[in-house]
């Protein structure tokens, strides 16, 4: 039997095949998909994310030279932002200076997936508070 694509009357795509051939058609498309995403990727990155961080430094260096903090055009303006990032570089250095002051609001609170599962899967109850739901899917790789 060959791979065909049937066209329901609601115009959904449905593949048609032995499964052996179905896989095969995944696998392609998937690997399809993928190709396109990072010349899509690419293209954005070179016809427009690249130009515009150009433009940005262009700006910021006026921004810079001319000691002000924005500027308007008839178009829009641009102003400076200032971006923060917080990293743990020493995870045990800070979780000693949380528990050790109680500043607990320091920290955001999540719950461990992997640790949940384990306490589940083995025969434990979930702890109050947290919800888990399962659900099954299709998962295809190639040999």
């Amino acid at each position: 039997m060959t791979t065909e694509v049937a066209t329901t009357p609601s115009n959904e795509v449905q593949a048609v095949g032995t499964p052996a051939e179905l896989i095969e058609k995944y696998i392609s498309l998937r690997d399809q998909k993928e190709a396109a995403k990072k010349k899509f990727d690419e293209f954005m990155k070179t016809h427009y994310g690249d130009p515009m961080d150009a433009i940005e430094v262009q700006i910021l260096d006026v921004l810079n030279q001319q000691g002000i903090d924005s500027l308007a055009a008839k178009s829009g303006s641009a102003y400076k932002k200032v971006n923060t990032s917080v990293t743990v570089g020493d995870a045990s250095s800070f979780r000693r200076h949380v528990i050790g002051e109680s500043a607990w609001d320091l920290i955001d609170w999540r719950a461990n997936k992997t640790a949940v599962n384990d306490l589940v899967e083995n025969g434990e109850e979930l702890p109050p508070g947290l919800n888990r739901s399962t659900f099954i899917s299709v998962g295809i790789r190639r040999k």
